[in-house]
C-alpha cells in the first residue's frame, strides 16, 4: 500500500513542460458498439495506428477512452480504457502527425472552424496579458429512436421511444457563460404508468451544467457534470471550481451523488473535496496527473473518505500508461467505522507499439461493478462484458501487411468467492479490402470459462462504405455454444446482425439495424431505427 502510494506521488511530482509538437486533432464519431468493442468513423482515419489513443474533449481537456484495435482507410475499432460512456453519434478526437492530417483537412476545409486551433487567445499589447476572445459556437444534437423487441413468447413483446437531447454551447452571446447537456427521455409505447409514478424512470439527465469562465485561468461549473480530473467519480450535482497556471491546475468540488437507483437529484448524498493536477502535450501525445481527496456522506453522517488518482502518460516514446486508483481512508463497514487505509479500486493499461505492424499492451482492473440504467445489449454481450471486464489483460495487435491485422487478447481473473478462475481468450481476424468489393471483413473467436459457464462464441462481420462514405452497411453472425456448469444445460444461439446508417448531410442521419436471436424453441428480434439531427 505505501509502495503504490509512493507510486502516485513520484508520477504527481512530474512536472516537464513540454514544447507544442507537430501534432494535430481530427474528429470523428461512434458509429457502432459491441459488449467489448466500439467503432469510429472519421472523414479519412490517415495516420491512426493500433495502439493509439482516441479522445472526447471536457472542458478543453483531452480525456482518453478508447484504445484503437485495429484501424482502417474512413474508421477504427478500439476498446474502452475509462469510465466514460460513449454514445452513437458522440463526437470522438485522434491525434495524428501534421503530414498524415493533410488529407483530412483538405476534407474539412468547407467546414467553418478548425479542429484543434485555439483561437480564443488574443494578446493585448498594451499590458501584455492574454485576454480570453468569445465568440459564441453551439453544437448539439436530438436524436429519436426506437427499439423494438419481439419474440414467439407472447410476454416478450415490446416498443420502447427514446429521444436525446445534448447540447455545447460555448460563450453564450460572446460572453463567458456556457451551456452543456446531455438529456435522454425513454418510455414503452402506450404504458406511462412508470412514468407517472416516477418520472425519473424514464428522465435522465447525465450532463446539464452551466460554466463560466472568470478569466482565462478561472472556470466554475453549476449543476450535474462529470469531472474529467476525477472521472471514475461519475456525476455530481453542485459547485465545481477550477483554476489553471501554466501547465497545472486546482480545484474543489462540492455537491450530491446523483440517486442509485433511478440516477434523479438526492440531497442525501452530500459530498466535497478538492483535486490538483498536471497537464501537457509532447510529440507522444497528452500527458495528465491529478490527485483528489474526496468525502462522502450519507444522511448526514461520513460514509467514505478517500484519496483517487488518475494518470496518463505518454512520457516515453512509443510507451502509453493510463492508471485511476482509489484509496479508502475511512469507510462504514456493517455500521462500523474503519480508518484503515485500503486500495479499493485500481485500474491500468500500459500499451507499447513496438513497430508501426506490431503492438502489445496489458491491463489490471478491480473496479468495482458498472451500473447501468439505461442498456440494450443482448444476453450474450451482457454476460462477456460482466466476465471479462474485470482481472488481468494481455492483447496483441499484429499488422502483417496493409489491410491486414490479427488481434488476440486472453483475461484471467480469479474472484473471491468463485469456485475456479475466471478465463478469456479472444482472436480476431480482420482484412479491409477483401474481394473486388473491397469489403472489411472481420472473423472472431472468444471463448469463456467461469465458475457458471464454458462456452465458444464464433462470428464473422462485414462492413462497406457506398457514395464515398455517406453509407455504410454491415453485416453480422454469431454462433454461440455455451454449457451451465451448475444446472447441467446447454445453450445454443444463432445470432444475426444487419445494419445501414446514411448521412443524408453533415447535420442529419439516420441508422437501422436488426438483430434475431434464434434457439431451438425460442426466437427473439430486436430492431432499432434512430434519426439524428445536428445543429
Amino acid at each position: 500500500m505505501r509502495i503504490a502510494f509512493l507510486l502516485m506521488l513520484m508520477l504527481l511530482s512530474i512536472t516537464i513542460i513540454y514544447a507544442q509538437n507537430g501534432k494535430i486533432e481530427i474528429e470523428g464519431a461512434v458509429t457502432y458498439q459491441t459488449a467489448q468493442n466500439i467503432y469510429v468513423k472519421f472523414l479519412s482515419a490517415k495516420g491512426i495506428k493500433i495502439g493509439d489513443k482516441i479522445y472526447i474533449r471536457k472542458n478543453e481537456i483531452l480525456v482518453p477512452v478508447l484504445s484503437v484495435e485495429n484501424a482502417s482507410s474512413v474508421s477504427c475499432v478500439g476498446k474502452p480504457v475509462s469510465s466514460e460512456k460513449l454514445k452513437v453519434g458522440d463526437k470522438v478526437i485522434a491525434i495524428v502527425t501534421k503530414e498524415e492530417a493533410v488529407v483530412v483537412q483538405e476534407m474539412q476545409r468547407e467546414q467553418s472552424h478548425a479542429m484543434f486551433a485555439d483561437s480564443s487567445q488574443r494578446v493585448n499589447l498594451k499590458t501584455g496579458q492574454s485576454p480570453i476572445f468569445k465568440k459564441e459556437r453551439i453544437d448539439g444534437r436530438v436524436q429519436i429512436s426506437s427499439y423494438t423487441n419481439l419474440s414467439n413468447l407472447q410476454s416478450g413483446n415490446s416498443n420502447r421511444l427514446r429521444y436525446i437531447w445534448s447540447m455545447n454551447a460555448s460563450n453564450l452571446s460572446d460572453s463567458r457563460i456556457s451551456l452543456d447537456a446531455y438529456i435522454s427521455f425513454s418510455h414503452k409505447l402506450n404504458d406511462w404508468a412508470p412514468v407517472k409514478s416516477n418520472i425519473f424512470n424514464a428522465l435522465k439527465i447525465y450532463d446539464l451544467n452551466l460554466k463560466y469562465e472568470a478569466d482565462n485561468k478561472t472556470t466554475i461549473w453549476l449543476g450535474r457534470k462529470v469531472n474529467p480530473n476525477i472521472s471514475s467519480l461519475g456525476a455530481i450535482d453542485g459547485v465545481q471550481f477550477e483554476m489553471n497556471f501554466d501547465h497545472f491546475f486546482w480545484g474543489a468540488v462540492g455537491g450530491f451523488r446523483p440517486d442509485y437507483v433511478d440516477y434523479s437529484f438526492n440531497a442525501k448524498l452530500l459530498e466535497y473535496g478538492a483535486f490538483i493536477g498536471h497537464l501537457a502535450k509532447n510529440d507522444n501525445g497528452v500527458m495528465q496527473t491529478s490527485l483528489a481527496g474526496f468525502n462522502q456522506t450519507n444522511s448526514g453522517n461520513t460514509d467514505r473518505r478517500f484519496i483517487y488518482f488518475q494518470q496518463d502518460n505518454s512520457l516515453f516514446k512509443n510507451l502509453n500508461l493510463f492508471l485511476s486508483s482509489e484509496v479508502d481512508l475511512y469507510k462504514m463497514v456493517n455500521g462500523t467505522p474503519s480508518n484503515e487505509l485500503s486500495l479499493t479500486s485500481l485500474y491500468f493499461m500500459l500499451n507499447y507499439r513496438i513497430s508501426r505492424k506490431l503492438s502489445v499492451s496489458t491491463s489490471y482492473d478491480n473496479r468495482k461493478n458498472i451500473i447501468y440504467y439505461e442498456t440494450f445489449k443482448n444476453y450474450i454481450d451482457v454476460m462477456l462484458a460482466d466476465a471479462t471486464r474485470q482481472g488481468v489483460q494481455l492483447r496483441i495487435n499484429y499488422r502483417p501487411v496493409n489491410y491486414m491485422s490479427i488481434g488476440l487478447s486472453s483475461s484471467y481473473w480469479d474472484r473471491v468467492g468463485d469456485s475456479k478462475p475466471t478465463k478469456n481468450f479472444n482472436g480476431m481476424f480482420n482484412y479491409s479490402q477483401f474481394s473486388a468489393l473491397k469489403i472489411s471483413t472481420t472473423l472472431n473467436v472468444n471463448v469463456l470459462k467461469t465458475s457458471y459457464v464454458d462456452g465458444i462464441v464464433y462470428g464473422i462481420r462485414f462492413d462497406k462504405d457506398f457514395l464515398n462514405g455517406k453509407m455504410n452497411c454491415g453485416l453480422n453472425y454469431r454462433f454461440v455454444d455455451y454449457n451451465y456448469l451448475i444446472s447441467s444445460s446447454k445453450l445454443l444461439e444463432h445470432i444475426g446482425e444487419a445494419d445501414l446508417s446514411y448521412q443524408f448531410s453533415r447535420k442529419f442521419s439516420m441508422s437501422v439495424n436488426y438483430e434475431g436471436t434464434f434457439e431451438k424453441q425460442n426466437k427473439y428480434h430486436q430492431i432499432y431505427c434512430s434519426l439524428i439531427k445536428r445543429f
